[in-house]
């Protein structure tokens, strides 16, 4: 893998796009642990470009991360490095893409429980995010041990 300057996937390139997108997912499944090993970088995979909270079609190799910095003294405060700007498969130059996701327990358990209510009870959120959902297109991601 090499990291090189970002640059949208030309479809017109001699490699089909099936080809690139299987060299793409080994490349992930190689190189996939190595990234979350980083504290900062919670999955790594393929996607379209977002901006604006709009996918643009743009075909990326999307990183999510618990917090998104770009100043050098952010992320060493952060214990992170920053991610490649973009990777090359078959000769393609395939640009990243930094998605901040902060993880968020879908249950909480109440502390206290009042009249009449059973032990083991849980809060469980009723109603919509703000934010829409957006599957989170991933092929590694990294688990809890």
């Amino acid at each position: 893998m090499t990291t090189q300057q970002p640059g949208p996937v030309d479809p017109r390139c001699d490699v089909p796009y099936e080809e690139l997108l299987t060299g793409l997912r080994r490349l992930i499944r190689a190189e996939g642990r190595r990234y979350l090993d980083d504290p900062n970088i919670t999955s790594i995979g393929l996607g379209h470009r977002v901006v604006g909270g709009r996918e643009t079609g743009e075909l990326v190799v999307q990183f999510t991360v618990e917090e998104k910095r770009a100043e050098p003294e952010a992320l060493a405060a952060l214990g992170t490095t920053p991610v490649p700007e973009a990777v090359t498969v078959a000769g393609v130059r395939v640009p990243t893409d930094v998605l901040e996701r902060r993880s968020q327990p879908a249950l909480t358990h109440r502390s206290t429980r009042g009249p009449g209510e059973r032990p083991g009870t849980a809060d469980v959120p009723a109603g919509r995010s703000s934010r829409p959902a957006t599957p989170v297109p991933t092929d590694v991601c990294r688990t809890s041990s």
